[in-house]
C-alpha cells in the first residue's frame, strides 16, 4: 500500500468482530464532523473538507470495511452493516456533537444512522446522497440484471475509471489521483474482493432503501448537489428526474432540511466546488 498517500495521519481503530478501521482525525472544536466516503471510494475525497475545515471542528474521515486501509472480510457489505460499523466507532470514540456528512452511498448509510440512532447525531450532511430515490421492485431487478452482467460501475478497472470520470463535471478535476489510487487498492486486495463489496454494496443501496422514512429524520439537515450530477437521480431509470428535484422533494419531506444547490460541478461537488461546500458547512455547524 505504499503507494497510496493520505495527506493526514491515519489512525485505526478495532471497533467489534475484528473489524480495524482506518481513520484520520484532525482539529478540534465543539463539534465533530464526521465524513463517510461513497461506494468504493476512500478517505481523502474528502482531503478538502478535512484542511479547510480542520479549525471550525473536529473533523474525521473513516474508510469502510473492505474500502481503502481498513480490514477486509467476510463482510454482508450492506447498508445496515456499515451503518452499525460507524455506530461502534462513534461510540468507542467517545464522539460528542456528532455532524455526520455522507457522500452518495455514505448519504444513505448516514440516513440510516439518523433513522435509527437519532441520539447520536448533531446535525446531519447529505452531499450528492443515495438514498432520496425511490426504486420499485422492477427497477431494482432490472439494475440488479445489470450488474450481474458485469458492466456496472466498479466491476473491473476500466468501469472504475469510467465511473470516477463521470462523477466530475469538469475535465481539469483530480480524477486521476483517486482513480490511480482506487486501482491500487483494487490490486493489492484483489480484484475479486474489490469486486464483491462493490456488487453487494449496490444491492445493499436497492436492497435497503430508505426514501419512505425520510419524514421521520428529526435533526437539522443539509443537502448539497451539483446541479451536473450524473450518476444521482439514476440516469438509466429516473432520466426525467434532476438532482435539483430529487433535493427539493426530500426538503419537502424532512422536516427541518435545506438545499444547495451548486452550478458547474458534478457528483464530486465536494472536491470540484470544495470552497462553496466548505463554507456551506460552516455556516450549518455554526
Amino acid at each position: 500500500m505504499n503507494k497510496i498517500t493520505y495527506p493526514f495521519s491515519v489512525h485505526h481503530i478495532v471497533i467489534h468482530n475484528g473489524i480495524d478501521i482506518a481513520f484520520c482525525d484532525e482539529g478540534k472544536g465543539e463539534n465533530t464532523l464526521l465524513f463517510i466516503h461513497g461506494l468504493a471510494n476512500y478517505a481523502p475525497v474528502w482531503n478538502h473538507q478535512m484542511e479547510g475545515l480542520k479549525n471550525e471542528a473536529r473533523c474525521i474521515a473513516i474508510d469502510l470495511p473492505g474500502n481503502g486501509l481498513s480490514s477486509r472480510g467476510d463482510y454482508p457489505y450492506t447498508m445496515f452493516f456499515y451503518a452499525e460499523c460507524i455506530v461502534k466507532f462513534i461510540e468507542q470514540m467517545e464522539l460528542k456533537n456528532v455532524i455526520l456528512c455522507g457522500h452518495s452511498m455514505g448519504g444513505q448509510i448516514s440516513i440510516i444512522i439518523a433513522l435509527r440512532y437519532p441520539h447520536l447525531l448533531k446535525k446531519l450532511i447529505l452531499i450528492a446522497p443515495a438514498g432520496l430515490e425511490y426504486f420499485y421492485p422492477h427497477e431494482v431487478m432490472m439494475m440488479q440484471h445489470t450488474m450481474s452482467m458485469g458492466g456496472m460501475f466498479y466491476s473491473d478497472e476500466i468501469n472504475l475509471e469510467s465511473a470516477i470520470k463521470q462523477s466530475f463535471f469538469s475535465t481539469k478535476n483530480e480524477s486521476h489521483k483517486i482513480i490511480s489510487d482506487l486501482k491500487h487498492i483494487m490490486q493489492n486486495y484483489s480484484s475479486k474482493q474489490f469486486r464483491e463489496m462493490s456488487t453487494l454494496s449496490i444491492k445493499g443501496m436497492l436492497n435497503e432503501q430508505v426514501n419512505q422514512f425520510l419524514q421521520n429524520i428529526e435533526c437539522p439537515t443539509l443537502i448539497i448537489f451539483g446541479e451536473q450530477d450524473q450518476l444521482i437521480p439514476n440516469k438509466l431509470i429516473h432520466f426525467g428526474d434532476t438532482p435539483e428535484s430529487i433535493a427539493k422533494y426530500a426538503t419537502s419531506i424532512i422536516p427541518n432540511a435545506t438545499i444547495k444547490l451548486i452550478i458547474q460541478a458534478g457528483h464530486f461537488v465536494n472536491i470540484e466546488k470544495f470552497k462553496e461546500v466548505n463554507d456551506e458547512i460552516k455556516r450549518f455547524v455554526s
